[in-house]
């Protein structure tokens, strides 16, 4: 049986998963969606589109540092804030990744029977997720090309949704958000990652002289000069320095979505410590100023990781 049948429940009333069209679409796409089910029936908008191009060839992050699924599991517990999610996300959770990239986040909360949807539209980053999945054979993780503003499931289905570092690389990003939270059930938790307006300060110079100068800017990046690998620092370099479309954001824009589309919040990273305290855990929504937007384009945190903050809020 084609094992995307056992989650089917989970979709509007138009997919069936016996459909040839969903498998065998091979426009612009070879042989990936034999295996990968294709929700994109027309050309996407002009900047999807780019994005798509552009993660094709970049296809951030690669596994290269993942020989196998303990080296994976093992990154994920190294960084804290993949660690918090894998402690406070619940045993059985359906779990949506909208711009799930090559999939290792989605890999790594695999654990503990919950039931993950990865979704992107890069077709050669997906390969790259299902490659790694059918090669050690786990079973509950479901990898699938889908537009955020054209969603195929029912809505208030998931559990959490996470979207870390992909909504500020849509045509825009508050639609994309408000696409999500209609299908997030009510007490589900929904986590955004995006790039920060004043945070981002640095970046946004380097971004400049990488047009002048190319991949060197590496040479002028303390992360691009940490990482050892030559295929992964040429993605990093590309995803930072030379993507194609990105929009910039402030927390208390992210107030407003979450007010606007009925979102309780409960937490923000980096105003935050994920090390002190819990991911899930309500906190008071905090007074952000102009002058603290503005102080942290000179945050050493937010100029090492290019400018990015994390909200947590759940659906009433």
């Amino acid at each position: 049986m084609n094992r995307y049948k056992l989650i089917e429940k989970n979709f509007d009333s138009s997919i069936n998963f016996e459909s040839e069209d969903i498998f065998n679409n091979k426009k612009k796409v070879g042989k990936i969606f034999d295996v990968i089910p294709n929700f994109v029936k027309e050309d996407l908008d002009e900047i999807t589109g780019k994005m798509a191009d552009f993660y094709n060839d970049v296809q951030f992050p690669n596994y290269d540092d993942c020989e196998d699924y303990s080296s994976l599991y093992d990154k994920g517990i190294k960084n804290i804030f993949t660690k918090r999610l894998d402690e406070e996300l619940g045993y059985g959770t359906k779990i949506l990744e909208l711009g799930c990239g090559t999939g290792q986040l989605s890999l790594f909360l695999s654990r503990s029977n919950r039931e993950i949807f990865a979704v992107d539209i890069s077709n050669a980053s997906l390969k790259l997720g299902e490659d790694f999945r059918e090669k050690y054979q786990i079973k509950n993780t479901y990898f699938m090309k889908m537009d955020v503003f054209d969603l195929k499931f029912k809505q208030n289905n998931f559990d959490c949704i996470i979207s870390n570092g992909v909504l500020h690389h849509t045509k825009n990003a508050e639609e994309a958000f408000k696409c999500l939270v209609k299908v997030l059930q009510p007490g589900g938790i929904i986590i955004i990652g995006l790039y920060h307006k004043y945070g981002r300060l640095f970046t946004r110079f380097k971004q400049k002289l990488a047009n002048i100068i190319g991949n060197k800017i590496a040479y002028l990046d303390r992360t691009s000069r940490k990482i050892k690998s030559r295929d992964k620092r040429r993605a990093w370099v590309k995803d930072q320095f030379m993507n194609p479309h990105e929009t910039l954001h402030t927390p208390n824009q992210v107030f407003d979505w979450f007010s606007s589309n009925n979102v309780e919040f409960l937490n923000l990273i980096p105003h935050y410590d994920l090390n002190k305290d819990r991911l899930f855990s309500k906190k008071e929504k905090p007074n952000i100023s102009i002058i603290d937007d503005l102080l942290m384009a000179f945050d050493s945190t937010q100029i090492q990781e290019g400018g990015f903050f994390v909200m947590v809020g759940m659906k009433r």
